[in-house]
């Protein structure tokens, strides 16, 4: 008996190394929102040190990992981030519960190289464009901004045929854009451009000042002064052969389509214009709805997504109400400190948030609020938004758009129902959700915006 149970005891003391898991590696797992959550692990001497990669890649240091190949437990106490799971043998992974803000089932799995390294989406758009054949030409052009001393590159393309065409100068959105606006290596602007082609249109794209081949300061510019830049593209695509200088429109997207309606305002040779995603509400409130939605989106707790709203708003109110820039940089930074303190702030979060939001760009988007522009349009207007687009929240926005725009009978303002931001069919219209959709924008939304341009672009602007 003794023997036996020897041997028992053995079995007993022997068994939990036939099943530990080493919790070194790379591990991966999904929220039930969808997030990705991604951990590398490594083995230090007698304990492991490792990292939190988010999405876009960066890091957060873990300062706090135990695992005795049972259980795993990791933790960043900068983010009041931990998670605690068991070895499960059948599943091949660790499973447990990730705690930020609020408890979230998490299932942490060996990341394959796939998941590590995975290939680039198709986009079979693009493909079909560089396939051919194009029934447009296109040429590279330069065209100053005489005002700001700034020259901007671009891609003029026009049908094939006999002029002269109607035109439509695109304006894309916040970010260091190219005249092709690439999202998630989507090239929106040269699919949209591309079907505009095929309708009959010409089309203006540009870089942004400082990107690509145009010159002049991109970190200094504001709105007013992208918005002076489309003006000078207007005035240059006028002069052009082959373009009928009555029939020019302006497309802009998100930033963009609050540009496209200040160019028309005060360019009474505008035709028509059309917004995709354009905000019709204040940049300060845009941006608390924004962060907010996207929040609630990636499965953040409701209590902490009103106390964001509530910091937001305040950092905001404080900004636009600031003097100068350098007060503005002195509110930002008490501000964001407190909000470390109650924990509405991610550290890392906070490292540029108050440099960001007192930059001379958003200074002046925070308190610009588009709805006069609107409001003195009379010329024919198509305003889209994605019914799940989670930056420029169509709910609030349209509401917005259709006060503006009431008195125009022109005025078409249409809800891309399961559409995002840019205009994809999508599932959630979270940002991250953007790489993963193959198309570059619906067919039903070219479509849409294709047949209004030529409709209101068959005679003069006045329709």
């Amino acid at each position: 008996m003794k023997a036996w149970a020897s041997f028992v005891l053995l079995l007993a003391i022997a068994r939990p190394a036939a099943w530990a898991q080493d919790a070194s590696g790379d591990w991966i797992g999904h929220l039930p929102s969808g997030f990705r959550v991604l951990v590398h692990i490594d083995k230090v001497g007698h304990g492991y040190s490792g990292v939190l990669i988010n999405p876009s890649d960066n890091q957060t240091p873990l300062d706090d990992i135990t695992a005795n190949g049972r259980h795993l437990h990791f933790g960043a106490t900068a983010l009041g981030l931990g998670y605690d799971g068991d070895w499960d043998a059948g599943r091949k992974a660790w499973h447990g519960q990730l705690t930020f803000q609020k408890t979230y089932p998490l299932d942490l799995h060996h990341a394959t190289d796939a998941e590590l390294y995975p290939a680039p989406p198709k986009r079979p758009q693009e493909a079909a464009i560089q396939a051919g054949p194009r029934p447009y030409t296109s040429r590279d052009v330069l065209f100053p901004n005489q005002r700001a001393h700034v020259t901007l590159a671009g891609t003029l393309s026009v049908p094939s045929g006999k002029g002269p065409f109607p035109a439509v100068v695109l304006v894309s959105g916040t970010g260091h854009n190219t005249r092709d606006e690439t999202v998630w290596n989507h090239q929106v602007f040269l699919v949209l451009a591309d079907a505009l082609n095929r309708a009959g249109v010409a089309v203006l794209r540009y870089d942004k000042r400082g990107v690509g081949g145009s010159s002049g300061d991109y970190d200094a510019a504001t709105t007013a002064d992208f918005a002076s830049d489309a003006d000078a593209a207007v005035a240059w695509l006028r002069r052009q052969p082959g373009i009928d200088a009555n029939r020019i429109g302006v497309l802009g997207h998100s930033e963009g389509g609050v540009i496209a309606p200040m160019v028309a305002d005060r360019d009474p040779n505008v035709a028509f214009v059309v917004t995709i995603a354009g905000p019709a509400i204040r940049g300060d409130r845009l941006f608390v709805l924004q962060s907010a939605m996207t929040a609630k989106a990636y499965g953040a707790p409701d209590e902490y997504i009103a106390r964001r709203k509530l910091f937001d708003q305040r950092l905001y109110d404080a900004i636009i109400a600031a003097p100068s820039a350098q007060a503005a940089r002195k509110r930002a930074d008490a501000l964001v400190a407190q909000g470390i303190k109650d924990k509405t702030v991610d550290p890392n979060e906070a490292k540029n948030l108050a440099t960001d939001v007192t930059s001379s760009w958003e200074r002046y988007f925070l308190a610009y609020d588009p709805a006069p522009a609107l409001r003195k349009l009379t010329v024919p207007i198509l305003a889209l938004n994605g019914s799940l687009d989670l930056q420029v929240p169509a709910q609030d926005d349209l509401v917005a758009m259709r006060q503006a725009l009431a008195h125009n009978p022109h005025a078409t303002i249409v809800e891309m129902p399961g559409m995002n931001h840019l205009l994809q069919d999508a599932k959630t219209g979270a940002p991250n959700e953007y790489n993963g959709i193959e198309e570059t924008m619906s067919p039903r939304a070219l479509n849409l915006i294709c047949d209004w341009v030529k409709r209101w672009s068959r005679s003069s602007k006045k329709g």
